[in-house]
């Protein structure tokens, strides 16, 4: 397939991206807009996103300098040796960044430095068609969420009723029985709905089938996928 330099606009007219393309997207040396018309990336792209180049805020000041780590699965590159810096422009990490890859789907999470935080479509919302943000897909069907001690449990509860996930048992007391059980939490991702296994039989076959995940990677995948913010 032919590379070629063009313009690619969003439907309201607002110039997303130029330099060279392959298959209409971005691939080889350009630059990338916020609506705003400032500079979203600069540098060498392929089809997940910067190969090597700069990343910007939304307010023109530079976010991230490096280079990235071409990503094999799910999601887009992401940042792994350079210069990050906060939104006033000041430097605050240069080295080698540290990344988790989230779920079955590789969803990259930066861990160091945290401040950085997870790799989300929502972080360019002004051009979602141009390179992975089409292949993002909400999340479906139910996850088993393994979690211990009650004090978790709660702050975990209260996150899921604080995003709109109800419990799915209609009794008064079905919230204070997922937070004092010892079980693993059903989440209904389509329905917003949870309640924890009922007996050990059911937790141990969970365990077995390996759909159990931790909080931490539930809320990620969740935010991620959703371009929510947990909050």
């Amino acid at each position: 397939m032919k590379e070629e330099w063009k313009k690619i606009y969003s439907k309201n007219g607002k110039l997303m991206y130029e330099g060279f393309t392959k298959g209409g997207k971005p691939f080889g040396a350009g630059t990338s807009y916020y609506s705003n018309g400032k500079k979203c990336q600069e540098g060498v792209f392929d089809s997940k996103g910067l190969v090597y180049g700069r990343e910007y805020y939304k307010n023109g000041r530079l976010r991230f300098e490096g280079a990235y780590r071409q990503n094999k699965g799910y999601g887009p590159n992401y940042p792994a040796f350079g210069s990050c810096c906060d939104e006033d422009g000041n430097e605050y990490f240069y080295g080698e960044l540290t990344v988790a890859l989230v779920g079955s789907r590789f969803s990259p999470v930066i861990e160091k430095p945290e401040c950085y935080g997870a790799i989300k479509s929502i972080d360019h919302p002004d051009f979602d068609e141009l390179i992975w943000h089409r292949k993002v897909k909400k999340l479906r069907g139910e996850y088993h969420v393994k979690i211990s001690g009650k004090s978790a449990r709660k702050e975990f509860v209260d996150l899921l009723e604080k995003n709109g996930f109800k419990n799915k048992d209609s009794e008064p007391d079905g919230i204070k029985k997922t937070i004092d059980s010892k079980f693993p939490i059903v989440i209904n991702v389509s329905r917003k709905e949870y309640e924890t296994i009922g007996n050990t039989t059911c937790a141990a076959a969970a365990a077995s089938s390996k759909v159990l995940i931790t909080a931490k990677d539930f809320l990620l995948l969740y935010e991620i996928m959703n371009s929510l913010v947990i909050v």
